[in-house]
């Protein structure tokens, strides 16, 4: 039955020279790959951290407008609210560079309890599209970095050659895994 799910997916088809919506549909293959077709978990916990911030933002704003004290008797709630806002902005800023980076994923195996992360860059007029996997939490990490050019996964209308990519994909993978099993 998957395999029917498989073949009635719809192609994903991108305007060519749109190299945003390229790595957007390159990224989310890699996502469908990891979870699909190896069977990782994807780990959301700092994406419900930043949806938790978010929401508490959200509330000391509303609660800073709608507060039912007139303006000059309710400046201590104005400054607090204002205050925590900063500090729950900054926290977002810090997960959004440092944490999260430019990592598309983060997943790990049920039976293993290593995470890996995975990250993409497709520079800005550049048509080499890079993957880096390793392993999140470890000491001395191995990354594997694969890069390619994305014309090779679109074809001349557009459309996303999956089947290539995920074959691409497949190689990357075990090369990673061969890599850090040695050590």
């Amino acid at each position: 039955m998957s395999d029917e799910n498989e073949k009635k997916e719809k192609p994903v088809q991108v305007t060519l020279y749109d190299s945003l919506s390229m790595k957007q549909t390159l990224d989310d293959a890699v996502v469908k790959y990891i979870t699909d077709k190896l069977g990782y978990k994807q780990n959301h916990k700092m994406n419900y951290i930043k949806v938790l911030l978010g929401f508490i933002g959200c509330c000391l704003a509303a609660l800073a407008q709608f507060y039912p004290v007139p303006f000059p008797q309710n400046k201590p709630i104005l400054i607090v609210c204002v205050f925590f806002y900063a500090i729950i902005s900054t926290i977002l800023y810090y997960i959004n560079m440092f944490i999260q980076k430019d990592y598309i994923v983060f997943a790990v195996k049920e039976s293993n309890e290593k995470e890996i992360q995975v990250s993409s860059t497709l520079p800005r007029y550049d048509p080499n599209y890079t993957i880096k996997i390793e392993y999140r939490n470890i000491s001395t990490p191995t990354p594997i970095t694969f890069t390619k050019s994305i014309d090779q996964y679109f074809d001349i209308k557009g459309y996303f050659v999956q089947d290539k990519f995920f074959n691409d994909l497949s190689g990357v993978f075990k090369k990673f895994i061969t890599t850090n099993k040695a050590e």
